[in-house]
């Protein structure tokens, strides 16, 4: 599209073609030949975190590596990151001596997939390297991560790291900017003694041990992974032996991760919007807090899940209310993790864990809303007093914008429970005189008392006469 300037003849207004304004604009129109957006970096596979996130001073240390650089982002941009890379070296060795293959041979895997794979990153973070560059970066970098993986668990002796460092190691390993391709560490694990399975229970173990549950959840884990197995097994097969709908391989570890524990929730977004446009009635509602939720009579559970969005509100006979929500242990490391999820979802249009962070933050403002979620199991407060978690999900949440239909079937009911004012008188008499079997003994010795006052008041008023 070519856009000229208005004839002055015709137009009698002149000012208009005379101004630098103008002309700049005619040039911003007549430049358009390239379409392009303001977010074509973050539509690649391995995108950088989104300004707007990473401009909030309060969570800014929370995208960065702390020990260990992975990819170009932030290869050798501390001291402390390029100490690192002797490490990298020394494992690099060890993985190729264990391994048992001719150092090419592995090395050609890797470069090969490389050069498919540098369009994904940003390229103002690529330009600074050649393809060799990248190469030998990835190749150090995966050889790395493989050879951690298999030490952590599988030879613990071989880790050559304090279970600090590991710690660190493993939670920039979860980092946006901190990403491998994924086709990478699939070429090098080709290359140790281990079968697909052995690789695939590692992996699985390092999710789980990010996702980091309460204790005394271990025997939900179990139970979930056995329904994980039953339900792939039961997935209708085509023709051809692949599962239909199968969902698309992990780009990197964070990718893994969102996969594992935020596909295939109960409660779907999809069956949200359509139940959200089908209530009549103005869609929407009010938060509150833990402790008033408790104290109108909904009880806190664990979700029977590990899965961030198995958020599900339950009636059960006549007055017992049930909010069930997924267990999370806070610590150290569960600011960064949900931060870059939140960061990754941002970049891909999702919003399962989005959303779950913002209900989060709805049911805590105070400290004592924590210790509610607390005594029920669904948080285990590793991080300091229940002061600090609190602060903790206000932080992460003040500038996130919840998917408007999730979690709907949940709010509305919460909503309705609210409104219910006979509810509240008998949830608030059986908090009083049956929150512990002492008052309960003590009401019911109570009401005894007064039953056989009335009854010898009423003898004494009127005897029996006999008969």
């Amino acid at each position: 599209m070519i856009v000229s300037k208005p004839d002055s003849t015709v137009n009698n207004d002149a000012r208009f073609a005379s101004s630098k304004n103008y002309e700049c604009l005619i040039q911003i129109m007549n430049g358009g030949t390239k379409e392009t957006t303001h977010d074509d970096n973050q539509r690649k596979a391995f995108p950088t975190v989104p300004p707007t996130l990473r401009s909030i001073q309060q969570n800014s240390d929370c995208y960065d590596p702390s020990v260990v650089s992975i990819g170009p982002y932030h290869h050798r941009k501390t001291k402390v990151l390029e100490e690192m890379e002797t490490f990298k070296e020394t494992y690099a060795r060890d993985f190729v001596k264990d391994s048992k293959k001719p150092f090419d041979e592995i090395y050609k895997e890797v470069d090969a997939v490389v050069s498919i794979a540098k369009k994904d990153y940003s390229e103002d973070a690529t330009r600074n390297f050649n393809d060799e560059q990248l190469s030998v970066m990835m190749f150090l970098d995966g050889c790395f991560i493989v050879q951690f993986l298999f030490c952590l668990y599988m030879k613990p002796a071989n880790l050559k790291m304090s279970s600090h460092d590991a710690a660190l190691v493993t939670k920039d390993l979860f980092l946006l900017e901190n990403q491998l391709p994924f086709e990478v560490l699939t070429k090098l694990m080709s290359f140790r003694n281990l079968d697909h399975k052995a690789w695939k229970k590692i992996l699985t173990d390092f999710c789980d041990q990010v996702r980091a549950f309460p204790a005394g959840t271990e025997l939900k884990e179990k139970m979930t992974k056995i329904f994980r197995g039953l339900q792939k097994s039961l997935t209708i097969r085509n023709p051809q032996g692949m599962a239909r709908d199968q969902p698309a391989a992990a780009a990197h570890l964070l990718e893994l991760l969102h996969k594992q524990f935020c596909s295939g929730t109960i409660v779907s977004e999809n069956s949200e919007k359509s139940s959200c446009k089908n209530n009549s009635q103005m869609n929407w509602y009010r938060y509150y807090p833990a402790e008033e939720l408790r104290n109108i009579g909904i009880h806190f559970k664990p979700s029977k899940t590990d899965l961030f969005t198995d958020v599900q509100f339950k009636r059960r006979w006549l007055i017992t209310r049930s909010l069930y929500i997924p267990p999370l242990r806070i610590d150290s490391s569960t600011k960064s993790l949900l931060l870059n999820l939140v960061a990754y979802e941002a970049c891909h249009n999702k919003s399962r864990v989005t959303s779950y962070v913002c209900f989060m933050d709805s049911l805590i403002d105070t400290p004592r809303d924590v210790q509610v979620l607390r005594s029920k199991g669904i948080l285990l407060n590793t991080l300091g007093s229940d002061e600090q978690a609190a602060e903790l999900f206000n932080q992460i949440a003040s500038h996130l914008i919840p998917y408007p239909y999730a979690y709907f079937q949940v709010k509305s009911s919460i909503e309705k429970e609210h409104r219910k004012v006979i509810r509240k008188w008998v949830a608030m008499w059986l908090r009083v005189y049956f929150n512990s079997p002492w008052t309960f003994i003590a009401f019911v010795a109570a009401t005894f008392t007064i039953i056989l006052t009335a009854i010898q008041t009423y003898i004494a008023l009127f005897p029996l006469k006999d008969r």
